[in-house]
């Protein structure tokens, strides 16, 4: 059954008027019955004219309203399927277009480098037996307990000095090195920026630790697993920018590292078939560079 709705004005045309306003069809599309009309004659020119109707929208306009609903639903998923494959067929454009113009790894241009520091090469499937030392060589190696409490005494006073006065500092032999832990409170402090901080306090300890002339010891200092997670940083580094130099064509040149920095760049793409690393630069100014296999 068809909705209705009543309206009243001064005349039939208004009262339909604001009937088809309220559907929001035409005039034409209405369906109307006059209920009641008030003020005929001599006494609607005293009193005024009212008329009251009830209106509905035709079957027939019913029926087109809905066609017209569905053909604009049907337009818009046209739209928005159309507009998805247009998208998907400019993705596939550029990526052909990214493709066809990715350089086909031009030579390097030759730089001159000065003290040049070359990576190491990969190592082959037949490991290489280390390097006997002497028995002289050995003594000046071994890890004593002197060693041991000399870098305990020289980490703990230095660091205490830098006014880290609860660190807790211990020391221990590591069999091929004296490991250095250090634990505690603002251990920022100790680390400072690219771990430079503890990487002076770690040579201090060593020189005093290798104060002897006839012995070379090996000190480590670390605090909350820094050097590990610089490390796995520095890896992840190296694959980055050695799938950077494939992308762009060009060598890049990295911040000035300490040697042992350089030398995880070093060992993290020795095995690479694409690149090449080597160090430029004077200390403490020297950098990697990662660059093209000739």
């Amino acid at each position: 059954m068809p909705r209705k709705i009543e309206k009243n004005a001064k005349s039939k045309e208004e009262a339909l008027r604001l009937a088809a306003e309220e559907f929001g069809v035409p005039v034409e599309e209405l369906s109307f019955t006059v209920e009641r009309e008030i003020g005929k004659g001599i006494l609607g020119k005293l009193l005024g004219r009212e008329v009251i109707i009830s209106a509905w929208v035709t079957k027939e306009a019913e029926e087109e309203q809905r066609i017209r609903e569905t053909r604009e639903l049907r337009r818009k998923k046209m739209e928005q399927q159309e507009a998805a494959k247009a998208a998907e067929e400019a993705a596939k454009r550029e990526k052909r277009a990214a493709k066809a113009e990715k350089p086909k790894r031009p030579a390097p241009e030759k730089k001159a480098e000065p003290k040049t520091e070359v990576a190491p090469k990969a190592p082959s499937s037949a490991p290489k037996p280390e390097k006997e030392l002497s028995p002289a060589e050995k003594k000046r190696r071994e890890v004593t307990e002197k060693s041991v409490s000399d870098a305990q005494y020289f980490a703990e006073t230095l660091i205490h000095m830098m006014g880290l006065e609860d660190a807790k500092i211990e020391a221990k032999n590591g069999g091929k090195s004296v490991d250095v832990t250090v634990s505690g409170e603002r251990m920022g402090l100790l680390i400072g920026k690219r771990g430079d901080t503890l990487d002076a306090v770690q040579y201090l300890t060593s020189l005093y630790v290798n104060k002897e002339k006839n012995s070379y010891i090996k000190v480590n200092i670390d605090t909350e697993g820094y050097r590990a997670k610089r490390e796995e940083t520095l890896v992840r580094l190296a694959k980055s920018l050695e799938r950077r130099v494939l992308r762009e064509g060009h060598d890049i040149e990295l911040e000035p590292m300490s040697p042992n920095e350089r030398r995880i760049i070093h060992a993290a793409l020795q095995s690479s078939e694409d690149v090449k690393t080597y160090s430029i630069g004077e200390e403490p100014n020297r950098k990697v560079v990662i660059a093209l296999q000739d």
